[in-house]
């Protein structure tokens, strides 16, 4: 199996010694501090650009460094196979934790569709309403519709576009269904998708159930690093909405899988 790397992430070493519990609580808790850091000053150099008038590239390059910094800060490490397309896609991973917003460093400019309640949270909200997100109420019918517009929109000025179709994390390796929304709008508008796999070593990493987010961050970060594996796919076409999901969803969960068992044959 090939790997390749893009700037900011590593190929992974050896397994790791985790230390005892002191270092590891000064580790979580100083990555936590750092990650509130990070987010602020990108947040900030965002809005900054966005009010200045900048345009999305200029809009992009914020996250670009949120990215870099916050693999280095926290101990992330990516191991990525195949490639991301270098022009306007819809991009359609499965969904683990809120750290799979810094898994997909696109080299084309993109935006994220995001549940709704993020939008409330204090600067990642923030952070997301400068780099123009698509928010989306999925209990609501008019938003679900709302968005899709806005998607073809921006696929249609040039961006790619991020969507978790499972609508929510999930442990995994198994995905939840795929919502067919964002499908149907590709079927009927010929838009290009690139399936997207993630799978961290640890399931730990998976933020779910009514697990609070700081108590989370800092089991998650308490550990030396954050491994996870990438596999990008083929960019697909197809007409038949349905037929479209299903082999989108097909391949991701073949891949999550693989994965999975990589993962757990290493530290078997």
């Amino acid at each position: 199996m090939a790997h390749r790397s893009f700037d900011f992430l590593t190929e992974l070493p050896a397994p790791f010694d985790d230390g005892n519990w002191v270092v590891r609580n000064w580790r979580s808790t100083r990555r936590f501090f750092a990650f509130i850091e990070l987010a602020l000053i990108g947040t900030v150099s965002a809005l900054v650009r966005k009010l200045s008038g900048a345009d999305h590239r200029r809009l992009y390059k914020p996250y670009t460094w949120f990215c870099r910094n916050i693999h280095r800060a926290t101990g992330i490490r990516v191991t990525v196979e195949g490639k991301l397309p270098d022009h306007a896609c819809v991009l359609v991973a499965n969904h683990r934790s809120y750290i799979d917003a810094v898994m997909v460093p696109s080299p084309h400019p993109l935006v994220f569709v995001a549940k709704a309640e993020v939008k409330r949270w204090p600067i990642v909200g923030w952070g997301g309403n400068a780099l123009r997100t698509i928010w989306v109420d999925r209990s609501s019918a008019e938003s679900r519709k709302a968005t899709r517009m806005e998607v073809k929109k921006r696929i249609e000025e040039g961006l790619s576009v991020i969507i978790f179709p499972e609508g929510t994390t999930h442990l995994g390796p198994e995905l939840l269904d795929y919502k067919m929304g964002m499908f149907k709008m590709c079927a009927e508008g010929g838009f290009p998708i690139c399936p997207i796999a993630m799978e961290f070593r640890n399931q730990e990493v998976a933020w779910v159930s009514d697990d609070l987010f700081v108590p989370h961050a800092f089991r998650v970060f308490r550990r030396r690093y954050v491994d996870v594996a990438l596999r990008f796919g083929e960019v697909q076409y197809g007409d038949d909405m349905e037929e479209l999901r299903d082999r989108l969803h097909t391949w991701t969960s073949q891949a999550c899988l693989e994965m999975r068992a990589n993962w757990d044959a290493q530290t078997a």
